[in-house]
């Protein structure tokens, strides 16, 4: 029977090595031998081998010490503990510290070769083990994956429906989105977080579909009731999504996209850097993208006009800093106008 194996025998008994060697070298083993841990360091790092068998004494170094400094060398090397003076706590410190099997001397080669084949087998069911984890890992991803995206369809969807209930901002959340987006690539924000804000400001303004059409449509001024109506949208986005983990991140930047850079915005009067940096961004293409369109009370501004205004509200409405770079992509004709 060709075993095909590649074994290290470490034992400081001599005596014993040649006699294993040559009875596993006549079965297909490539064997080589080491009588202390200097020989069998030196030969884990000149070699590679599937199995070391080592003896648990080998003068002032125990063979489990010695099995965890090979191990940092060969990650995948199974280790069997050899010893002549076994008892059960020398046999599960052995296990537990990765041995992967313990037998006693002296020992026929027929226990050797069965634990051989035992070690063998044992690494065949981990292998099998470690693959059908890493499906399920991947079934699992696949599916979050699936579920974030169909979350995430459906609250798209539905800010499309805030957008059919007041027609006068069709399509809004989708411009801001991609206004954001753009503004976060040229501030060098990286993939994930580019479609975080991107997500965020898609959604920003969800809490609307909870806000009367009569408010949101109304053509004359708003009463100061009507007025904190519509201030709740901000609030109301982020209770329809917090119950999603996946949006957490999402949230800051939702609940603070009204926050003004001095202070006088809404939900919570934040100022300067204390706003989340996506929500500050998120006002910028919000203001912009709200100017260009016309609404119940007011007529649409051009390009130029809703540019100035971005520029005069810097540093009380606005982020100075977001507002330049803003302008300076849109006359770079690099956003949507």
């Amino acid at each position: 029977m060709a075993l095909d194996a590649r074994i290290l025998l470490v034992d400081d008994e001599v005596r014993l090595l040649e006699p294993l060697s040559m009875a596993l070298e006549d079965m297909g083993c490539y064997v080589k031998t080491a009588p202390g841990p200097d020989e069998a360091m030196r030969c884990a790092r000149e070699d590679t081998f599937q199995i070391a068998f080592v003896d648990n004494f080998l003068g002032p170094m125990r063979g489990i010490d010695l099995m965890q400094q090979m191990a940092k060398l060969d990650p995948g090397l199974d280790f069997v503990i050899m010893t002549g003076n076994p008892d059960i706590d020398l046999a599960v410190e052995s296990l537990k510290t990765g041995a992967a099997d313990f037998i006693r001397k002296p020992f026929r080669i027929e226990e050797m070769l069965r634990s051989i084949d035992y070690v063998r087998r044992k690494k065949a069911l981990e292998q099998q083990r470690q693959e059908v984890m890493a499906g399920l890992e991947l079934k699992i991803k696949e599916k979050t994956e699936e579920l974030e995206l169909m979350h995430f369809s459906v609250l798209a969807s539905l800010s499309r429906a805030v957008e059919t209930k007041d027609p006068w901002t069709y399509g809004h959340s989708k411009r801001v989105s991609g206004h954001c987006r753009l503004i976060a690539t040229r501030l060098g924000f990286d993939e994930f977080s580019i479609e975080n804000i991107g997500a965020a400001a898609l959604l920003h303004d969800i809490g609307k579909i909870g806000i009367s059409d009569a408010i949101l449509s109304k053509k004359g001024d708003l009463s100061d009731e009507e007025r904190s109506v519509i201030r709740s949208h901000a609030q109301k986005g982020v209770d329809i999504l917090s119950p999603l983990k996946q949006f957490e991140a999402l949230l800051p930047a939702i609940l603070h996209h009204h926050e003004n850079y001095d202070g006088s915005g809404y939900p919570a009067g934040l100022a300067g850097e204390d706003i989340p940096l996506c929500a500050r961004i998120i006002a910028v293409a919000d203001a912009y993208d709200s100017m260009l369109s016309n609404r119940p009370y007011r007529s649409a501004s051009d390009q130029a006009a809703a540019t100035a205004e971005l520029i005069a509200c810097s540093g009380s409405q606005f982020d100075g800093r977001l507002v330049h770079d803003f302008v300076q992509a849109l006359r770079a004709g690099k956003l949507d106008k």
